[in-house]
């Protein structure tokens, strides 16, 4: 009977995931036990997913456990962008499998993407502040719409396919940039392909959807985002390690582009001497594009049904398939 662990589990997941845990002792002959709270030390780590062969993962793994471990063959992080928390070409050394939930957030961050340009478009953020503090100023503070303008989207993968459709269906014209453009991809997002100079250059509203790798990091440079209109926004819902800060701070701050909502950051939480504190023009969110009971939902049952699948020999979401290969060899 293959043993899956949760060695840093919270109740939230453990709520919506208890059904589920009953249905795969059940119906797939494994057993599943769960910790809440994030294991303490290494030896911890060990001690909780002793003889374990599946991890359900919801934050990250220390390298010696995976170095170490001698039963783990398969990990499933809950989450996308797998490579931050777990060190995979390690786990590839040591013939574990490490699987992800693609797709999970792509609604709820691409809602979350668009409220934020609705919120900066409408000065939603300021006239909510001024009537709390008294005023009235109908007449002081005017906002856009969004049907009729251009938004670039950088990143068509799943979030930023879903962001271009919402925008298309506001009557917008979309421009995207991607690595890898197809005429199908340009096609389902309704959008029209754009080199990032051409993108900065024309958006009235620039929204990023890359994942943060060593190619995209910094891929929004100072020089990019000074091709952008004065009364151009950017919203970022993807990783804050896409943009230059210090260039995005100076140009928020001079006035040379209009603002920018933003849902990731450098330091997590913010700093409490963070420059975007200070700005007017920025509207802040604490990493919650991703935070929805739905989203929640998705990302773990496909967490554990990767798990499942692994173990009946139907893997899926693996990251790192040449480890399946290997196996498959011996």
């Amino acid at each position: 009977m293959p043993s899956i662990v949760c060695a840093d589990g919270d109740d939230e997941y453990l709520r919506i995931l208890t059904p589920e845990i009953e249905r795969a002792m059940t119906l797939h002959g494994v057993s599943v036990t769960w910790h809440n709270g994030a294991p303490t030390s290494e030896e911890d780590w060990l001690e909780r997913t002793a003889g374990a062969e599946g991890l359900l993962l919801l934050w990250d793994i220390p390298d010696n456990v995976l170095r170490t471990h001698p039963t783990l063959r398969a990990i499933s992080w809950v989450g996308t962008g797998v490579g931050t928390f777990v060190n995979v070409p390690l786990a590839t050394e040591r013939g574990i499998a490490v699987c992800n939930t693609p797709g999970y957030g792509d609604n709820a961050v691409g809602e979350h993407a668009l409220g934020l340009m609705l919120a900066l478009a409408r000065n939603t953020v300021a006239l909510d502040g001024a009537l709390r503090s008294g005023r009235w100023p109908r007449d002081e503070v005017r906002g856009f719409e969004l049907g009729g303008k251009t938004v670039g989207i950088v990143g068509l993968g799943g979030i930023g396919t879903r962001v271009a459709r919402l925008c298309a269906a506001l009557d917008m014209r979309v421009l995207a940039w991607t690595a890898h453009p197809t005429p199908e991809r340009l096609q389902t997002a309704h959008a029209v392909y754009a080199e990032l100079p051409e993108l900065f250059a024309q958006a009235d509203i620039v929204s990023l959807h890359l994942a943060h790798t060593p190619e995209t990091t910094g891929i929004v440079s100072a020089e990019l985002l000074a091709r952008m209109r004065k009364h151009a926004i950017l919203v970022n819902t993807a990783r804050a390690e896409l943009v230059d800060p210090a260039a995005l701070v100076d140009m928020l701050r001079s006035g040379r582009i209009a603002g920018a909502a933003l849902d990731v950051f450098d330091h997590e939480p913010l700093e409490p001497h963070d420059p975007l504190l200070q700005l007017p023009n920025v509207v802040l969110t604490p990493h919650v594009g991703f935070r929805t009971p739905e989203a929640t939902r998705r990302t773990i049952t496909t967490a554990l049904d990767n798990l499942l699948g692994f173990f009946a020999g139907s893997p899926r979401h693996v990251v790192n398939p040449e480890v399946l290969r290997w196996s498959s060899d011996r």
